[in-house]
């Protein structure tokens, strides 16, 4: 067929033998694969932004020895499901065996053990400097150590392995001084002084007001745009879980929306780049920060913002139930996670605040002792 125009760039379109138009990603040294959704809308979109976010070049098949590290996981990758029930997902598990095949492909699988998966895992705790990202870290080693469990699960299932030596080595330890929450949880004071300093009408105050009132992943709240909101309520589904989510749009955020210039109107997405383009997840980590960095909250990230809507959540005592439905979680231990760093003195206030007013209300009745010694 005629090549088509406007297609973005590394996508081509053909027909398949029923007729059909199919596109399909293709770029040197990297995965591709085919579009589920139609060209021009939002699903495409996210979808490309997937293709093109992957950061790590695959190793191709034919160059891995049968029987090799590099062999195994390029079998593993043959399913894209085994990795994930999102292309999201997918993306980001990808990244993290495309990591070990590279460093580690020479191997041969039989002959790993225990011992070699936890010198590997051991290997990912410190953080090091990679050109402009900061990588490893305690997280970092435990996401691998769960991938390697599921990867030699299916080395067993394909014979390749006696055992899974991933299974069996130990679980990453925090020793002293490596105990972290994670990402900072704005507090009430943080959230006005960025309003303080980015007024209605500009994009960090959209930015900011967006993750704070949909309480969700950047990569969703990037993607976000006018069409998904109908009778009120934005309705998009996410890319991590798959789930999907109606949430009412609160006032506050249906204000910084209606104030942004007309200029800013026109676009898919809420939130675009200068050159007017949807952002990737960490273009936008990178302009968010500096947007904190400007309102003096160095300590202050975009991820810090779902927490700190759980943490308002918490502290207004609503049930983990309720949580979930904003924040799309689907454990209560993923909720308990989130809210860590609900403020201690304010809840345990309430709490004994409950418990005197209940004993108060509760207590036997007394004579009165100055009309017993009158009478």
């Amino acid at each position: 067929m005629a090549k088509r125009r406007f297609l973005p760039e590394f996508v081509t379109a053909f027909k398949d033998r029923h007729g059909k138009e199919r596109l399909r990603f293709r770029r040197k040294g990297y995965a591709g694969g085919y579009f589920k959704a139609a060209l021009g809308t939002e699903e495409f979109r996210a979808e490309y932004r997937v293709f093109m976010d992957a950061e790590a070049p695959m190793v191709a098949a034919d160059r891995a020895a049968p029987g090799s590290v590099a062999d195994l996981v390029t079998r593993y990758f043959a399913t894209p499901t085994r990795l994930g029930p999102t292309a999201q997902t997918q993306a980001t598990v990808r990244g993290i065996l495309d990591g070990f095949r590279r460093e580690y492909g020479h191997l041969p699988v039989a002959r790993m053990t225990f011992e070699h998966v936890e010198a590997i895992v051991a290997a990912r705790i410190p953080k090091r400097q990679e050109g402009k990202r900061i990588v490893g870290g305690i997280q970092a080693a435990r996401k691998l150590r769960k991938e390697l469990v599921r990867l030699f699960a299916f080395a067993k299932k394909a014979g390749m392995h006696a055992s899974n030596p991933a299974a069996d080595a130990d679980r990453v330890k925090i020793g002293p001084g490596q105990r972290s929450s994670g990402h900072h949880t704005w507090t009430e004071e943080e959230i006005t002084q960025y309003r303080e300093h980015h007024a209605l009408g500009t994009k960090a105050r959209l930015a900011m007001e967006l993750m704070l009132w949909t309480d969700q992943r950047r990569g969703d709240a990037i993607r976000m745009g006018r069409q998904h909101i109908r009778d009120g309520r934005l309705h998009f589904t996410q890319g991590k879980t798959g789930s999907d989510l109606g949430l009412p749009v609160a006032p506050q955020l249906l204000e910084a929306i209606v104030a942004m210039p007309p200029a800013q109107k026109g676009h898919l997405c809420f939130l675009v780049t200068e050159f007017g383009k949807p952002f990737s997840d960490a273009g936008f980590g990178n302009w968010f920060r500096k947007r904190c960095d400007e309102a003096g909250l160095p300590q202050c990230a975009a991820h810090g913002l779902r927490k700190a809507t759980m943490r308002r959540m918490a502290e207004l005592g609503m049930s983990n139930q309720s949580m979930k439905s904003v924040s799309g979680h689907k454990t209560d231990q993923e909720v308990s996670r989130y809210t860590r760093a609900v403020n201690q003195q304010r809840m345990a206030d309430q709490a004994i605040g409950m418990l005197a007013r209940w004993e108060m209300s509760n207590l036997p009745a007394r004579l009165d002792t100055n009309d017993a010694e009158s009478g």
